[in-house]
C-alpha cells in the first residue's frame, strides 16, 4: 500500500508513511506573484515546460486561493494558520506602527507559529530553504528567520523583493536588500541571478548531505516574477514580438485557453474589466514598445525560472530522488499590477537609484520593469483584478502536485493555502498538526473527487483591510478604493466564476448570514479594522523613515547634545581656570606719604 493510498479499516484510517523508509522527499516551489493563467498548462502562453512536466505527471487545482499579498500567503502557507496568528496579517512594510503591540501584528513571524521545517524535522528531515522568506521583519527579527525556525541550511532574502543580479533594493524601505546564509548577513556572487542561484544553492545543500539516508524538505521561494522584472537576454528575446496585440488580445486568448484547458468553465462570462482602465488602441507608439518589451521581460523571467527548475528535476532524477519526490508548485498571489511610478516618495527615490527605463536595456540588472494594471489584469485571466485584491484575480492562483501515487488529473474543488501544510503533515504523520487550520488533499490526490469542504464549512480572509469569505458555493468580498466600494459584494461561483454578477440586493439573507460568519472569524482571529483614511503607500513611507532615517536623526541628536555638553564642560573649565588666575594677581598698593 502506498502512502497516498489510505484504507478503512476498522473505524481507523491507516498509511505506511509513517515508515522511515516510506517518507517522500518534499519539493515546495513558489513563484512570486503569478497569474492563474501565467503558466502554460493553465492556458498560458510561455514557454514553461518543465513545471507542465510536473503538471502532466500530477494533479493540478483550478479552484485554488491564496491571499492577495505575499507575506501573509507565505506565513499561512509555512504554518498552516491563519494569517493574524502568525504575526504577520499584512505585509510588515506597510503595517501602522500602532499596531504592532496588538497579539498578531507584530510584523515578523510568531515563535509559537511552527513552520513545516519545524513539524518534518523530528521526522527526520533534512531541511533546507532558499529564496524569498519576507518574514523576519527585513531581517531586523533575527528569531524569525528560517534558519532559526526549523530550516538546517539557508540562503534567503528578508524583503519583499529585490535586484535579481545584485544586492540592491528595489524601493526606499530598504537601504540594501537584506541576504542571510544560515541566518548571518550575507554577500551575493558576482555572477548572481536569483533563480539559477537559488536552485544551485539548493543543489548544494542536498549534495552536501546526500549520504544521509533521510528525506528532505525543500523550499523554493523564487524571486520571479516580482517587481523588478529581471532576466538574461537570450530568455527575453523570445518574446519581442508576443504582446503586440495588447492587454485586451491576451486577456481573450488566455480566457479561451482556460476553458479548453478545462481551467476555465465554458459558457461562463468573465468581468469587462478594460471598461475602466485604457484602451490598448488609445495608448500612444512609444508607451506601447515599453509595454510590449516590459511584458517580454516578464515572459522571459518566467521562462528562466523554469528553465532552472529543469536544472533541479534532473539533479533530482541523476541522483535516484525524483520517483520518490512530491513536488508543490503554487504561487503567493495573483499578478501585480501597481505602477510604482503613481507615488511620489518612489519617484523621488528612483532619481538617485541605480535603476532605469531606457527601452535599449530593459531587463537587465540596472533596469526597472513592471507591466501595469491592464497587462496584470489580463494575465489574471479569466479572474477579476489582480494582487492586493478579494477578487478572484487575486486570490485564485495555479496549484500543482505531482509525485509517487499521485493521481494524474485535473481538481476542481475548493482548495485554500493552509490546505497545503495540512496535506504534507497528513502525508508524513497520517495525522493534521492541531495548530493548522486547512484540510488534507490526501483524497484529492488519491484520485477521490468529494469536497473537501462542505456547504457548512466557511473560510474567513482579511489582509490590508480588504475581506472575504468562502461557504459552499457563495463568496462574498469587500474591496477598499481605488478599486472597490468597501462594501460587501455576494457571488456564486459556482454559477458565476467570473465575479460578473452581485447577488448582495438579490439574496440579502444569504448576504447577512456570510457576513455574521465573516463578523464572528474576524472576532476569533483579531483582526482590526483598518480606517477609512488607510493608503498602504502613505504608510511605507513613515515607516521608511521611521526605519532608515529616524535612527539616524537619533544618533546625530545624540552625538549634538554630547558635543554641546562636552563644550559646556570646556567652557566652564576654561572660565574656573581663569578666576583661579585672577585670584592669584599680586595688585599694587597705594603708599601712603
Amino acid at each position: 500500500m502506498s502512502y497516498l493510498q489510505k484504507r478503512f479499516n476498522g473505524g481507523c484510517f491507516f498509511s505506511p508513511i509513517n515508515q522511515a523508509n516510506d517518507k517522500p522527499n518534499i519539493v515546495l516551489i513558489l513563484i512570486d506573484d503569478l497569474g492563474l493563467t501565467d503558466l502554460q498548462a493553465y492556458g498560458g502562453e510561455i514557454s514553461t515546460p518543465n513545471i507542465d512536466i510536473l503538471a502532466s505527471e500530477g494533479m493540478l487545482f483550478t479552484n485554488y486561493h491564496t491571499t492577495p499579498e505575499c507575506a501573509p500567503s507565505r506565513a499561512m502557507l509555512l504554518t498552516g494558520m491563519d494569517n493574524h496568528n502568525t504575526g504577520i496579517p499584512m505585509i510588515p512594510e506597510v503595517m501602522p506602527t500602532k499596531y504592532r503591540n496588538t497579539p498578531g501584528y507584530e510584523g515578523y513571524l510568531r515563535d509559537d507559529a511552527l513552520t513545516l521545517a519545524e513539524i518534518l524535522k523530528p521526522a527526520g528531515y533534512r531541511t533546507y530553504m532558499t529564496g524569498k522568506w519576507h518574514l523576519a521583519f527585513g531581517g531586523k527579527e533575527t528569531a524569525a528567520l528560517p534558519y532559526n525556525r526549523g530550516f538546517d541550511k539557508t540562503f534567503i532574502l528578508d524583503a519583499t523583493g529585490g535586484n535579481n543580479f545584485s544586492h540592491h533594493s528595489y524601493l526606499p524601505y530598504y537601504l540594501e536588500s537584506p541576504w542571510f546564509k544560515n541566518g548571518q548577513e550575507a554577500e551575493l556572487p558576482e555572477d548572481f541571478y536569483s533563480s539559477k542561484f537559488f536552485v544551485d544553492q539548493m543543489i548544494e545543500f542536498i549534495e552536501e548531505d546526500k549520504n544521509q539516508d533521510t528525506p528532505f524538505f525543500s523550499y523554493l521561494s523564487f524571486q520571479a516574477q516580482h517587481i523588478p522584472l529581471q532576466a538574461p537576454q537570450e530568455f527575453i528575446d523570445k518574446y519581442l514580438e508576443t504582446y503586440e496585440a495588447g492587454w485586451e488580445e491576451l486577456r481573450e486568448q488566455r480566457k479561451n485557453r482556460a476553458i479548453e484547458y478545462g481551467i476555465f468553465p465554458p459558457n461562463k462570462e468573465i468581468v469587462d474589466s478594460f471598461s475602466v482602465f485604457d484602451d490598448w488602441s488609445e495608448v500612444d507608439q512609444e508607451n506601447k514598445k515599453m509595454l510590449i518589451k516590459s511584458m517580454a521581460v516578464f515572459a522571459g523571467m518566467l521562462d528562466a525560472m523554469d528553465f532552472h527548475i529543469g536544472r533541479f528535476m534532473n539533479y533530482l532524477k541523476k541522483e535516484g530522488l525524483y520517483e520518490n519526490t512530491i513536488f508543490i508548485v503554487t504561487a503567493d498571489n495573483g499578478p501585480e499590477g501597481n505602477d510604482p511610478s503613481d507615488h511620489a516618495p518612489w519617484r523621488e527615490w528612483f532619481k538617485t537609484s541605480i535603476y532605469d527605463r531606457d527601452y535599449e536595456t530593459l531587463g537587465d540588472q540596472d533596469s526597472y520593469v513592471y507591466i501595469g494594471t491592464e497587462f496584470a489584469q489580463a494575465m489574471a485571466s479569466p479572474s477579476h483584478l489582480f494582487k492586493f485584491h478579494m477578487s478572484e484575480g487575486g486570490l485564485r492562483v495555479p496549484l500543482i502536485i505531482s509525485g509517487p501515487e499521485i493521481k494524474k488529473g485535473k481538481n476542481q474543488n475548493f482548495a485554500f493555502v493552509t490546505d497545503i501544510a495540512a496535506t504534507i503533515s497528513d502525508i508524513v504523520f497520517d495525522e493534521v498538526d492541531e495548530r493548522i487550520i486547512g484540510k488534507s488533499l490526501q483524497n484529492s490526490l488519491a484520485g477521490f473527487d468529494e469536497r473537501n469542504y462542505l456547504d457548512s464549512d466557511s473560510v474567513g480572509l482579511e489582509v490590508t483591510g480588504n475581506s472575504a469569505l468562502f461557504k459552499g458555493d457563495f463568496k462574498i468580498v469587500r474591496n477598499r478604493p481605488p478599486n472597490g466600494s468597501n462594501q460587501w459584494e455576494l457571488f456564486n461561483l459556482s454559477e458565476d466564476p467570473g465575479e460578473t454578477i452581485n447577488l448582495a440586493t438579490i439574496m440579502p439573507n444569504k448576504l447577512q448570514e456570510l457576513i455574521e460568519e465573516y463578523e464572528a472569524y474576524a472576532e476569533k482571529n483579531g483582526v482590526i479594522e483598518l480606517p477609512l483614511d488607510y493608503e498602504w503607500a502613505a504608510e511605507m513611507t513613515i515607516n521608511t523613515f521611521k526605519r532608515n532615517y529616524l535612527p539616524l536623526i537619533w544618533k546625530a541628536a545624540f552625538f549634538i547634545i554630547l558635543a554641546a555638553f562636552l563644550v559646556v564642560i570646556l567652557i566652564r573649565r576654561w572660565r574656573n581656570s581663569r578666576s583661579v588666575s585672577y585670584t592669584h594677581l599680586t595688585l599694587p598698593t597705594k603708599r601712603i606719604v
